[in-house]
């Protein structure tokens, strides 16, 4: 609530400017880098962390839309809302677990991570090159892009036999890094490609399937994402 609040604060304060509004769709994919995974398990002598070492995360596709604008007083700079949707499953394998102390292989089976992401470029800075009378901005556009981002994660357990298949949602803020290079097709449309860094800390709370006990989890999930699209411009 409060980054949607702060997303309208910023586009309610600029809308009487001029600007050059765009609007991008693309596609690509994400790759998760191995991290710790914690199930809080409870136990007659109260919640004990199960910490999975090194899990590794599946690499996905991932899909989005953009809408933003450059101001004409200051072309080189502009801010945008994107929206985008990645997975990062954990498949079934072994890894080393500390449990109370003590540390040896154990096996994490399946369980689905879907993340949808809203983010806020609060800096938004490009330069142009190749500048025609058509394209006054360049036709080369290398650009850089950062600000906050809300996660919202949705974790299914799909095989892990001592807990149930009900879905546990998590809402985190984090935040969103990324550079590119855009080329215009036409006077209002181009292509890019785009390098993008996300980082944020999940806490979804799956449901022990005896006991119904509330089972936390938590990750820290740092995601590459390398995408490519096409932008129009108004």
């Amino acid at each position: 609530m409060r980054l949607a609040a702060f997303c309208l604060l910023i586009f309610s304060a600029v809308t009487s400017a001029s600007a050059e509004w765009f609007a991008d769709l693309y596609g690509g994919f994400a790759y998760t880098p191995r991290s710790d995974v914690v199930l809080v398990v409870g136990s007659p002598s109260g919640p004990a962390d199960h910490t999975f070492h090194n899990v590794a995360w599946t690499t996905s596709g991932v899909l989005g839309g953009r809408a933003g604008y450059w101001f004409d007083r200051a072309p080189w700079y502009g801010i945008g809302l994107d929206v985008f949707r990645f997975d990062a499953d954990i498949p079934t394998q072994v890894v080393d677990t500390t449990i109370q102390g003590t540390t040896a292989p154990a096996t994490l089976r399946a369980i689905d991570v879907a993340v949808t992401a809203f983010a806020l470029d609060v800096v938004r800075l490009r330069h142009g090159f190749l500048a025609n009378a058509e394209h006054p901005n360049g036709r080369l556009q290398p650009y850089v892009t950062a600000g906050p981002a809300l996660f919202r994660v949705q974790a299914t357990n799909r095989q892990n036999g001592e807990l149930t298949t009900r879905r546990a949602t998590d809402t985190s803020i984090g935040y969103k890094l990324g550079a590119g290079l855009s080329w215009p097709l036409a006077k209002n449309s181009a292509i890019f490609g785009e390098y993008r860094y996300t980082h944020f800390r999940a806490e979804p709370v799956l449901q022990g399937a005896i006991t119904g006990a509330s089972v936390p989890m938590r990750f820290d999930l740092n995601t590459h994402h390398f995408v490519t699209g096409v932008s129009f411009l108004f």
